[in-house]
């Protein structure tokens, strides 16, 4: 239970703080013990109604094979030798509210930060006792880091990523980023231009994926023409290498500092989606609330969230609507039947494909398939 208690931040992607966190655990038998959802509420909202924040937390993994739920909660400092655990009447009168939706509880512990040999002690047997290993250097860890995840030392550093650029900087680029995307939609009419600047993006994220973020105003603004048209924009979605995502993730969560409305949001609706393929729900929450657009695109990332979609599925259908947009550019409309489409309005491949395909309320934080 230590090394479940120590992978915490891991699943969720940053260190939780004033906390309770719920890890539902599956019983698949090709593979036992797998995380199927961790889901996180702050503990000032534990005192409201026990049986509607069981509802919000448990409702997307009511179809999921899971055979036990472990709970953790995380306040700044352990209680003295004796005394009560905090929140204690809260989070029993919580754990029975789930228990009544059919969830087997293993356990339901309080931990005051997570450092190495720090303390936790179980609210179900208070006699029942461990000490974390240090969660920086688990296996679980590992495997983070060899995925590439980042775990934030918490949410708002998490959140900082998607920190808009300085207004002068998105304003001496707007005009650049408007000329950018009438040439963006003529291209989509032209299979020799439009697989050029198809390699251009490709190689951005390339660069992207090895650190390399563009900083010249043409070459920001021709990557948000790019990521803001269609097809252009579903033909990114591809299944290939975890160095890929990464790399589209990198990219379209840095020229969204950059871009306009309603540009900002189809990269924050890419960013998330692309986070979310990679297995980090928070960072596809933050993406989400980054979008202010009314876009299916943005849309399709609450739902997935929602729903908490297994990430394989979210990557097939993927990959197939961009495989669509790729051939539409092989084979675009003849010139006298196509029309440029202002940003707004522009048709989503992808979003038409799985316009319907990470539990959540406005304080919790979801994470998949770990």
């Amino acid at each position: 239970m230590s090394d479940v208690f120590a992978a915490v931040p891991h699943l969720l992607g940053f260190v939780p703080h004033k906390s309770f966190v719920l890890i539902f655990i599956g019983n698949d038998p090709i593979r036992p013990n797998r995380t199927e959802m961790i889901a996180r509420v702050s503990l000032d909202d534990l005192g409201q109604n026990p049986a509607a924040l069981a509802h919000q937390l448990t409702r997307s993994v009511m179809d999921r094979p899971v055979s036990r739920v472990v709970g953790l909660a995380v306040c700044p400092s352990s209680p003295a030798t004796g005394s009560a655990l905090p929140c204690r009447a809260e989070l029993l009168a919580l754990t029975r509210a789930i228990q009544q939706h059919g969830f087997r509880i293993s356990e339901v512990a309080h931990v005051p930060d997570f450092a190495e040999g720090a303390t936790w002690q179980s609210y179900l047997a208070e006699e029942r006792t461990g000490r974390l290993p240090d969660p920086f250097a688990t296996a679980v860890a590992a495997t983070a880091v060899a995925e590439g995840l980042v775990t934030a030392p918490s949410r708002d550093d998490l959140a900082a990523i998607f920190t808009p650029a300085d207004r002068a900087d998105r304003a001496r680029l707007a005009s650049l980023i408007a000329s950018a995307l009438d040439v963006s939609h003529a291209d989509g009419a032209r299979s020799d231009v439009a697989r050029e600047r198809l390699a251009r993006a490709e190689d951005a994220i390339t660069a992207a994926a090895a650190g390399t973020l563009p900083a010249e105003d043409h070459t920001i603004a021709d990557l948000v023409a790019t990521f803001s048209v269609e097809p252009f924009r579903s033909a990114i979605f591809r299944n290939r290498s975890t160095r890929y995502l990464h790399g589209v993730e990198a990219l379209t969560t840095h020229l969204w500092r950059f871009a306009p409305e309603p540009c900002a949001s189809h990269l924050a609706a890419i960013a998330g989606l692309h986070a979310y393929m990679l297995g980090g729900g928070a960072s596809a929450r933050i993406a989400a609330d980054a979008g202010t657009a009314r876009l299916p695109l943005l849309s399709l990332l609450r739902e997935v969230l929602d729903r908490q979609l297994p990430r394989q599925e979210l990557k097939v259908v993927a990959n197939l609507a961009g495989a669509q947009a790729r051939a539409d550019l092989e084979a675009p409309m003849p010139p006298l039947q196509s029309r440029a489409v202002e940003p707004n309005e522009a048709a989503d491949d992808l979003d038409e494909t799985v316009d319907r395909p990470v539990v959540t309320d406005r304080n919790s934080e979801l994470s998949s398939d770990n």
